[in-house]
């Protein structure tokens, strides 16, 4: 009984824990002009988080950046990619949070109003599988720069 118990508890913390920053449903969706769209032709890899973060989220961000620094150093000179973290809890970021319709930690891939949400994708891989989620990360950024 206590076993039961206990593993009734675990399984609350985790879901807490994963509403609280855990992904969307969304694949892609159009979204409206924000100060994070403004650049044409740009491939921008947004990653959206709060002050607090759960050891997936970090890894999330750690993971992103080793991908772009082990294969879009020459695109990100170019401006062709352009990696975005945005903390949502300032104000500034809270407004481009608001027009990508982001309430939590979020992945996405932003070229010329295309996005492509890979939040569920990241919270999957990112921090259990990191070499899984580089190379899903690096298909969706290498779609996007064709």
């Amino acid at each position: 009984m206590k076993k039961a118990l206990l593993f009734l508890a675990a399984l609350a913390v985790m879901a807490v824990a994963f509403a609280a920053c855990g992904p969307s449903t969304n694949n892609k969706a159009k979204v409206e002009k924000s100060e994070a769209q403004d650049e044409k032709g740009v491939v921008k890899v947004l990653y959206f988080h709060g002050a607090q973060r759960c050891a997936t989220c970090v890894a999330i961000e750690e993971k992103t950046k080793e991908l772009l620094q082990e294969a879009y150093v020459q695109a990100q000179q170019d401006g062709k990619v352009k990696f975005c973290p945005i903390d949502f809890s300032e104000s500034e970021g809270e407004a481009i949070a608001d027009s990508y319709e982001v309430a939590f930690s979020s992945l996405l891939l932003d070229k010329d109003g295309t996005v492509v949400n890979l939040t569920d994708m990241a919270f999957r891989y990112a921090h259990s599988e990191p070499e899984t989620f580089k190379a899903n990360l690096k298909t969706e950024i290498d779609k996007l720069l064709e």
